[in-house]
C-alpha cells in the first residue's frame, strides 16, 4: 500500500497546471474530470489529462484521474481515455 501524505487536485481543463502540478512535491496529483470541470468543456478536458498523462514526466508522483460517474454519458469515455493515457489508479 502506497502511503499518500498529500493529494493535489488539479483541474482537468487547466493545460498550466497540469503540466506544472507536480514541482509542489506532492505525493499524489489528483486530476479531476468531474467537479471541476463544466459540461461543455468535458470532451477538452479529457483529451488534456490524456496528453499530460502521456506526454509529462511526473517524477514518480502518482497519478490518479477523478473521472465522472458511470451513469453519466462522460464516464465510460472517460476511463477509455485515462486506462490509455496510463493512469496510476
Amino acid at each position: 500500500m502506497k502511503l499518500r501524505r498529500s493529494m493535489l487536485y488539479v483541474p482537468g481543463n487547466a493545460p498550466s497546471m497540469l503540466r506544472d502540478a507536480h514541482i509542489y512535491g506532492p505525493d499524489s496529483l489528483m486530476f479531476d474530470l468531474e467537479d471541476a470541470v463544466s459540461p461543455r468543456e468535458k470532451d477538452a478536458a479529457r483529451h488534456l489529462v490524456f496528453r499530460a498523462l502521456k506526454d509529462y514526466d511526473y517524477e514518480g508522483v502518482e497519478r490518479v484521474v477523478r473521472i465522472n460517474g458511470l451513469d453519466t454519458p462522460h464516464g465510460l469515455e472517460d476511463i477509455a481515455a485515462v486506462v490509455a493515457g496510463g493512469v496510476d489508479a
